[in-house]
């Protein structure tokens, strides 16, 4: 295993440990959350206060934080249109230039994302029961698309090292 793969499977297994298990526990309360609201309010006529809001919150974690993990992986969805007409080289070409506009796009992404964080910070902008800063959660969710944008520039590094391109067979 070449250089280049060997440290994509390391960073791969270090973040499905760490973002990973904390994603896991997020949905897990979500799902807990989700079952206590509803036995609450249909059992004893007394839902859970703020659950909607908390589950916006925890969705939103679920997808930003689980963003870096998708692209480690190379799990996003793909369109294999033109998945026969490029082998060897040309398509280490393609996944390295691919990669470079994905980063590209993430990090205008990710400060479009924190640029709405300031906005929501400027305006004072809480949840309504919770009472609580919305641009905390949202800056948070910025700097977790910046760290996919890193990851997407990482990959375009490790195919120029001589990474094989995961096929879509490799999924799973």
């Amino acid at each position: 295993m070449p250089g280049s793969e060997r440290r994509l499977a390391c960073l791969t297994r270090a973040l499905d440990r760490s973002i990973g298990h904390v994603v896991a526990a997020i949905m897990f309360a979500m799902m807990l959350l989700t079952f206590c609201d509803v036995v609450g309010r249909q059992g004893f006529d007394s839902p859970v206060s703020g659950a909607n809001e908390l589950t916006e919150i925890g969705l939103g974690f679920v997808v930003y934080l689980g963003l870096p993990l998708v692209c480690i992986r190379r799990e996003h969805i793909t369109i294999g249109l033109m998945a026969g007409l490029f082998r060897g080289s040309a398509l280490k070409a393609q996944h390295v230039v691919l990669n470079l506009l994905f980063a590209a796009v993430s990090f205008i992404w990710a400060q479009e994302v924190w640029r709405q964080a300031g906005a929501l910070r400027n305006s004072n902008s809480e949840f309504m029961f919770l009472q609580i800063d919305v641009a905390p959660f949202v800056y948070v969710m910025s700097v977790f698309t910046f760290f996919a944008a890193l990851i997407f520039l990482f990959l375009a590094w490790c195919y120029l090292q001589g990474a094989a391109p995961k096929s879509a067979d490799e999924s799973g």
